[in-house]
């Protein structure tokens, strides 16, 4: 796989995706994000998608089984799931399609938008909508965007913003809606070679390690504070989004 040999991959993915699950841990979102950006420092964009998604299911399944009221959490959000379904068995199948260059170029804005909206602490939860529409909006949003860039999170935050959830049922329902959507973009990936077999190996090793970062994550939640962790998450993002909308347009 490109340059590297099997314990390069192994290493970076072990590394890579305990870092990302300690995040998850703590905030309840983050792993694709950063395990995608992680990953483009040492592979190309197309390559680090297929990477992403092995550790990116298995967390959110593990996430989605601890929730409180999964089947009401089902009952809920079924339009979400309707919606987010339907736009990822769309747009998953074109990211091999359109190539690395466009890839990083849409991953890095959309990495910048997420910085950009919670930097300026919108308050969502002030828009009054019908909740069915919101679902269908922000699910196909999520289909959309995730699809081509493996991050459907952003559209989900937001929508989550727009309900004032509590924190326990943001990280139980964010979990839903992600785990929900590998299923079309497993079919999506695998279909267009985007995801290979040789790639379950190193994405099972990473999803290993983003379990044991998760874990530990839970248990500095309460021990760290959540502001300065905030702000320098979003430094990094920052710093990340415009490395590769940089790399997008002058490599």
């Amino acid at each position: 796989m490109e340059h590297l040999n099997n314990f390069d991959l192994f290493t970076i993915m072990s590394v890579t995706y305990f870092i990302a699950g300690i995040i998850k841990g703590i905030i309840g979102i983050g792993l694709p994000t950063t395990g995608m950006a992680i990953l483009c420092f040492f592979v190309n964009p197309i390559t680090a998608l297929g990477l992403n998604l092995i550790p990116m299911t298995i967390s959110n399944l593990w996430q989605f089984y601890r929730a409180d009221n999964r089947l009401q959490i089902i009952k809920e959000y079924k339009y979400f799931v309707i919606s987010i379904i339907g736009f990822l068995l769309i747009s998953s199948f074109f990211a091999a399609k359109i190539g690395n260059q466009l890839v990083s170029a849409i991953f890095g804005s959309m990495v910048l938008l997420f910085v950009i909206t919670n930097s300026l602490s919108i308050k969502f939860e002030k828009i009054k909508v019908n909740d069915v529409k919101l679902q269908f909006v922000f699910g196909g949003l999520s289909g959309l965007i995730g699809g081509i860039t493996s991050l459907w999170a952003l559209p989900i935050t937001i929508y989550l913003f727009i309900k004032d959830v509590s924190p326990k049922h943001f990280v139980d329902v964010s979990g839903f809606f992600i785990l929900m959507g590998c299923f079309p973009v497993f079919l999506g990936y695998y279909t267009t070679d985007v995801l290979s077999n040789e790639m379950f190996k190193y994405g099972l090793m990473g999803a290993l390690f983003s379990l044991i970062g998760f874990y530990i994550g839970e248990k500095i939640r309460g021990g760290i504070k959540k502001d300065l962790f905030k702000k320098l998450l979003l430094i990094f993002f920052t710093f990340i989004a415009i490395k590769m909308i940089f790399d997008a347009f002058f490599k």
